[in-house]
């Protein structure tokens, strides 16, 4: 049976929490695939908080619901049409310069958008907010520290690292094509777009990275149910376990 999301905060919470999962889980991938153990180890802690505040926010959908599913089932149990992450994060990792400048990108955009929420009238969720900022400010300077690593370091890293900014930048428009219930739920929707841009842009000076057009291709928008190719491969490795084995407990 579809789980089907009614309650219009429910709806924006489910965005985040989804986002952040599905970015956790590409952050998974990497666990042994790091370029060196202590980096392996610092990507497994990010995707261990990105988890945390998943499920965070999985529990703040279930309570607002109210229709007696688990944090588990928002998760686990929702199929590809049915989640509403962010194109973004659902894409694979090409290559370290790919996983940093995407975790650059999308850490930008998170800690604006919690510092906002921190005023949120919600009051489980401004208060998770204020939590999950330090985390999202340690991995943000994680990051930044890593793109300008590779964009002054070598030719090669610096044209990696270009390579895949090109690349990410075709999913940056529908990041700030917000619907009216973002603009219900997320204080200034403008602010955000402003001061992305504007750290983007200084970080990418600082990284003699170029910045690319941001261009409005044509694309369903993630925010109902559209997503890339990635997802649904995704999701089936990501659900494999609770699917195959719905008792299952840890």
């Amino acid at each position: 049976m579809p789980i089907i999301i009614d309650k219009p905060e429910a709806k924006f919470l489910v965005r985040l929490a989804d986002t952040e999962l599905v970015l956790a889980q590409r952050l998974c991938e990497m666990c042994s695939n790091g370029p060196f153990l202590e980096e392996d180890i610092a990507l497994s802690n990010i995707a261990l908080d990105l988890i945390g505040r998943a499920e965070q926010l999985y529990l703040l959908v279930a309570e607002v619901e109210g229709k007696g599913l688990s944090a588990d089932d928002y998760a686990y149990r929702r199929n590809e049409r049915e989640y509403f992450s962010m194109k973004l994060v659902e894409l694979p990792n090409t290559d370290f310069a790919w996983v940093i400048v995407r975790q650059y990108l999308h850490d930008v955009y998170m800690q604006e958008l919690f510092s906002q929420l921190q005023k949120s009238e919600i009051q489980k969720l401004s208060g998770l907010a204020e939590k999950v900022l330090k985390e999202i400010r340690y991995s943000l300077i994680h990051a930044h520290d890593w793109m300008q690593r590779l964009g002054i370091g070598t030719p090669e890293s610096n044209q990696r690292t270009q390579n895949a900014l090109n690349h990410f930048y075709k999913y940056v428009h529908e990041m700030f094509a917000f619907d009216q219930l973002d603009g219900k739920f997320i204080p200034d929707t403008q602010s955000l777009e402003k001061i992305w841009l504007s750290a983007v842009a200084l970080t990418l000076s600082e990284s003699n990275l170029q910045q690319p057009e941001i261009r409005k291709i044509y694309q369903h928008d993630y925010r109902n149910g559209f997503h890339t190719e990635y997802l649904g491969h995704l999701l089936s490795e990501m659900q494999f376990l609770p699917r195959a084995y719905p008792d299952a407990k840890w």
